[in-house]
């Protein structure tokens, strides 16, 4: 899905993907980043601080969010659970913030 995002230009400066390690040190997100190759930024959070805020929900987590020109913010898609097809989600979602 980072690929797809980072290689269509329309989407590239629009659309950004992170990751965050529930309850994994900054050593243990560097060597999941590096020995699974993610392109993506991943941030530690080893004492669940966002992993808290966020309620306490199992993993994976995913969490779309709409930032607008005025600088609010509107969640549009918070799901528990993996993607089977990366290609529907994404589509899913950029039907669902409005983006082309």
């Amino acid at each position: 899905m980072y690929r797809k995002i980072e290689n269509d230009k329309g989407l590239k400066d629009k659309v950004k993907l992170i990751g965050i390690g529930a309850g994994n040190s900054a050593f243990e997100v560097g060597y999941f980043k590096k020995t699974y190759n993610i392109p993506f930024p991943l941030f530690p959070d080893g004492n669940f601080s966002i992993h808290k805020k966020m309620g306490e929900v199992r993993t994976p987590y995913f969490i779309c969010i709409r930032i607008r020109n005025d600088g609010s913010h509107e969640v549009f898609y918070s799901k528990v659970g993996g993607a089977n097809d990366a290609d529907l989600l994404l589509k899913k979602l950029l039907q669902d913030s409005g983006l082309p």
